[in-house]
């Protein structure tokens, strides 16, 4: 049976997510003509203290069930009740090298044998200083006082993640984790009512995936089901190229047959895992890029973090390929930086006006020693790309298809530098310049600006007339990141294209 339908507003994936009306400008079906401007990824910054927590296996004292985190695969949420919870993987056991203090490792050649995977639990007031809670639910070497939550042992669990589900009537059934189950090979589901005790996994009925990935799943508004990113290979399982696929469900137990909706170009694009959210009426993903095919290229054996975006969670663009959206650190094993090996990032969390982005970082390359840490990256609020001057000394012009107004001011979030200026034009539904309207009516608007009013001659956007317009945006010495009081989801273009 499936799901009643739901409010559209809830909270939808691993982060407290935020829509409304503003148009991300990476969304490219908002324009109808772009002179002179590209679209370039917007600024991360990392946290001063990252990392905010690593494995503890050699600490003074010591986590023994913090062997290695390898990719960490972090899903985090911010509580309603207040804080901070991450779910987290790390291998419980990881053969008989993982005794070899860190010092010597350089020396010996990394091998794994009979690895052990968990699911860790850690919780937060302020997402930066967390704790590792003694939980009692799971025995690692013969003792409950850990963080485990889920492991090989127990669950079969070897990789997944955590969404939490405040609207399920079931309390039961609260928080849901999608992984893969080692055990019963196959694509499994579990839930908890408090994301610490968790239930037997339940293999999907009737499809499965590889899924040697970060699992992740969110609620879609817009298709009133769940959507399901997980792994697949381009020839069989296991070999040629990984691959992203897409599931969906109605209940969270029977899934549609896993399909293709992003590959990389080649043995050295691989895309690794993709957490996905919902966030301004589109989807955004973090595609984890594995760099495997040259052996003498810089980045061999390392993974950087991307960004994606799609209008439906089945059509998928990269935002400038190959340019890393989370930059990994400088430097090599073992003296580098703690994520200048690896990064995978989580899902979105959108804190008023910034939005957050833990993520897994390490200081090896993949196959090769490394360790692992928890780290966090932060983006200014909708600024995870813009639009700038190609010929920096001319100005920049965009134009958007017909849109629906639906506020009372036309507001951007731009960056306009002291010598810039940024100012709009509208037009009418047939195209035709709006009197007191035009962009030598609007008053040229600079500095940092985060839902920035503008202002014409003619007044508010309210006061045109219009419940249709297109805006026609002109830049100089600036970077538009997104517009606001208009339905990017009724535009002409968006109802032509189905």
């Amino acid at each position: 049976m499936g799901r009643p339908r739901r409010p559209t507003h809830r909270p939808l994936a691993a982060g407290d997510l935020m829509t409304g009306s503003s148009c991300l400008v990476l969304d490219n079906r908002i324009f109808g003509d772009i002179s002179n401007a590209e679209l370039v990824l917007g600024r991360v910054d990392k946290h001063k203290d990252n990392p905010l927590f690593e494995e503890d296996y050699f600490d003074d004292s010591p986590r023994h069930w913090e062997v290695r985190f390898d990719n960490v695969y972090p899903s985090v949420v911010r509580d309603p009740c207040g804080g901070y919870r991450a779910w987290y993987f790390s291998f419980l056991h990881d053969g008989p090298l993982q005794d070899i203090p860190r010092g010597q490792r350089r020396a010996i050649e990394y091998r794994s044998q009979d690895r052990q995977d968990g699911m860790l639990y850690a919780e937060s007031v302020d997402g930066l200083k967390w704790t590792k809670p003694a939980l009692g639910c799971i025995d690692v070497n013969g003792s409950g006082e850990n963080n485990v939550v889920m492991s090989t042992a127990s669950h079969g669990i070897h990789a997944g993640g955590v969404l939490v589900d405040e609207d399920d009537p079931d309390p039961k059934r609260r928080h849901k984790a999608l992984l893969r189950s080692s055990t019963q090979r196959k694509m499994a589901v579990a839930f908890s009512e408090d994301g610490i005790h968790w239930s037997t996994p339940r293999p999907w009925p009737n499809y499965d995936a590889v899924g040697d990935t970060h699992n992740n799943a969110i609620w879609a508004p817009e298709l009133q089901r769940y959507v399901g990113i997980t792994r697949g290979w381009s020839e069989s399982p296991y070999k040629g190229e990984r691959t992203v696929l897409r599931t969906e469900s109605e209940d969270f137990l029977d899934w549609s047959e896993p399909v293709e909706v992003l590959r990389g170009s080649g043995p050295h694009d691989q895309i690794y895992s993709m957490p996905i959210s919902y966030h301004a009426g589109i989807y955004l993903g973090f595609p984890a890029v594995f760099h495997k095919g040259d052996p003498e290229t810089p980045d061999w054996d390392t993974v950087s973090t991307e960004l994606a975006w799609s209008p439906d969670s089945i059509k998928w663009n990269r935002v400038r390929p190959g340019e890393q959206f989370i930059p990994r650190g400088n430097g090599t094993y073992p003296d580098g930086d703690y994520d200048c090996g690896c990064v995978y990032a989580s899902a979105l969390i959108v804190d008023d006006d910034q939005v957050r982005i833990y993520y897994g970082g390490s200081n090896g390359l993949h196959s090769g020693w490394r360790e692992g840490s928890f780290n966090l990256a932060t983006v200014e609020r909708d600024r995870f790309a813009g639009f700038v001057a190609v010929d920096v000394d001319d100005r920049a012009c965009l134009t958007t298809v017909r849109m629906r107004v639906v506020d009372q001011d036309l507001t951007v979030n731009a960056e306009v530098t002291a010598r810039g200026y940024l100012r709009a034009g509208l037009a009418d539904h047939s195209g035709r310049p709006l009197e007191g309207f035009e962009l030598e009516d609007c008053a040229p608007v600079g500095g940092d600006l985060v839902d920035a009013p503008l202002r014409w001659s003619g007044g508010r956007l309210v006061d045109a007339g219009c419940d249709w317009t297109s805006v026609t945006i002109e830049l100089s010495s600036a970077m538009l990141f997104a517009i606001g009081g208009l339905d990017a989801g009724t535009s002409a273009r968006r109802i032509d294209d189905g």
